[in-house]
């Protein structure tokens, strides 16, 4: 082969390359972040944890259930 043959073989080569590169960066921006497992966790216990106590506060004066 020669050298002209090959410079054009390779400079196509690098171009297809650049190209998918490109395409991948651009489905790879396109993707919606995902949070990390620890994140989606501690919120599923937080919204658990406001689920049990439920809506209404206790009372702070009301009577006690410990007797002495």
């Amino acid at each position: 082969m020669n050298t002209y043959l090959d410079e054009h073989l390779v400079r196509e080569r690098l171009e297809e390359a650049r190209a998918f590169a490109a395409q991948q960066a651009l489905i790879q921006s396109l993707r919606p972040v995902r949070r990390p497992m620890r994140v989606a966790v501690g919120l599923a216990l937080i919204r658990t944890g406001h689920w049990v106590a439920g809506r209404a506060p206790r009372r702070a004066g009301g009577p006690s259930r410990v007797t002495a």
